[in-house]
């Protein structure tokens, strides 16, 4: 069995998530993710698994909506109407 790279809570830091919302993405108990990150816990390499497959996922969820948010940003504006579509005032 392939030993899971373990948990790096910088990670979780970087992305600006709660460990509450990693607990609900990756199904492991908030209580195991606090304990772990104080250095007073361990995780099951699945644990790790799960924690870093939920961590790559919102990774990947979060530049798929900066690109989207940048390609409509770099949608010129028609001249007489506002960036929402609506008639300039």
């Amino acid at each position: 069995m392939a030993v899971a790279s373990h948990y790096d809570p910088s990670k979780r830091e970087a992305l600006e998530i709660s460990q509450s919302k990693l607990a609900r993405l990756a199904d492991v108990s908030r209580f195991k993710i606090c304990v772990y990150e104080l250095g007073s816990g361990k995780l099951t390499e699945e644990e790790h698994a799960s924690i870093n497959r939920a961590l790559s996922a919102e990774a990947k969820r979060l530049r798929t909506l900066a690109g989207s948010f940048m390609r409509r940003a770099e949608v010129p504006a028609v001249a007489g109407t506002s960036v929402h579509g609506g008639q300039a005032a």
